[in-house]
């Protein structure tokens, strides 16, 4: 089974202002896009949804907020694990334009000790070997060791996956526990090297530099350069992107890991989940809202993977 645990997921509220720019200390009378559902795990959960795969989302919510983030995901899922929170679930605002965007992201509020226990026998009572954990997102006002600890303590002995796709002191102090595969970007690398990142040679070392510090394996996403996969078997592989026209990068990369994770449910080669890392992204980058099946299987003979070394 395929588990997703988002701690800190939101409603969010969007705004557009067009061309107009933002007034400091005025009315400002943007247009409203409605609410949606955020949170990368959640997100993660609904590309592979939209990919055929089922997965279990382990969700944080609370308060009246919390109900409605509970009605999005029921749209979508049958079985899903909430977990209770200390206050109410946060709302975001986002405001987009061609001047400005701006984003207004309030903490979101801890796991209840009694939520934590939960998810904690939650994870020891299901878990088993071969099933993959997805931990994706902040980490809000919990512990920045929680991803470290689902690890060491409940993933790692059950001989499950970890995907971990997070940043700051959640990721690096995790390394350790060696997750199957995190997702940084060029910027990403370097921080995590403590190295500038100027060129592809930086890239090819960085990424193997990184593998010292635990992971298994690393995907490094280049925008519109593709990705270099330093892969478990010691290996290094570039992957083309998908061509077509961007609409929205929103959830693009919460669907690569979502096709990567389609290829490594279905036992596939490296080569092939990393076309259907690609391929997925694509095809959220090129939709309105996450990609569909039918334009993800479109775009899966575009993708090139090369062994570099």
């Amino acid at each position: 089974m395929i588990y997703s645990l988002t701690v800190a997921p939101a409603i969010d509220y969007s705004l557009s202002m067009g061309d107009k720019p933002i007034k400091i200390d005025g009315v400002n009378r943007p247009r409203s896009d409605g609410f949606s559902l955020g949170g990368k795990g959640i997100t993660v959960s609904k590309m592979l949804k939209n990919l055929k795969i089922d997965s279990v989302p382990v969700i944080a919510v609370g308060g009246k907020t919390g109900e409605d983030i509970k009605s999005y995901v029921e749209q979508d899922f049958t079985h899903v694990k909430y977990l209770p929170t200390v206050g109410e679930s946060r709302i975001d605002v986002v405001i987009t334009g061609s001047i400005h965007d701006l984003r207004f992201d309030p903490s979101a509020p801890k796991i209840t000790e009694d939520g934590l226990k939960e998810m904690f026998s939650f994870f020891k009572d299901n878990l088993k070997k071969g099933d993959i954990v997805i931990l994706s997102g902040s980490l809000g006002q919990e512990s920045h060791d929680l991803y470290k600890v689902l690890m060491r303590d409940y993933i790692n002995p059950a001989g499950a996956y970890t995907i971990l796709d997070t940043i700051g002191d959640a990721l690096t102090c995790a390394l350790e526990e060696h997750p199957f595969m995190i997702k940084p970007n060029e910027e990403e690398l370097g921080e995590l090297i403590g190295k500038d990142i100027t060129s592809n040679d930086d890239i090819l070392a960085g990424g193997e530099e990184l593998k010292k510090l635990g992971p298994t394996s690393v995907l490094v996403t280049l925008g519109s350069k593709g990705a270099y996969y330093f892969a478990e078997n010691g290996h290094i592989y570039h992957c083309s992107n998908a061509h077509g026209t961007q609409i929205s990068a929103v959830g693009a990369g919460d669907s690569s890991i979502a096709g990567f994770i389609k290829g490594l449910a279905e036992n596939q080669s490296i080569e092939t989940r990393l076309v259907y890392s690609m391929a997925a992204g694509g095809a959220t980058a090129f939709s309105e809202h996450l990609g569909s099946y039918d334009l993800w299987k479109s775009l899966l003979p575009q993708i090139k993977v090369t062994l570099i070394k």
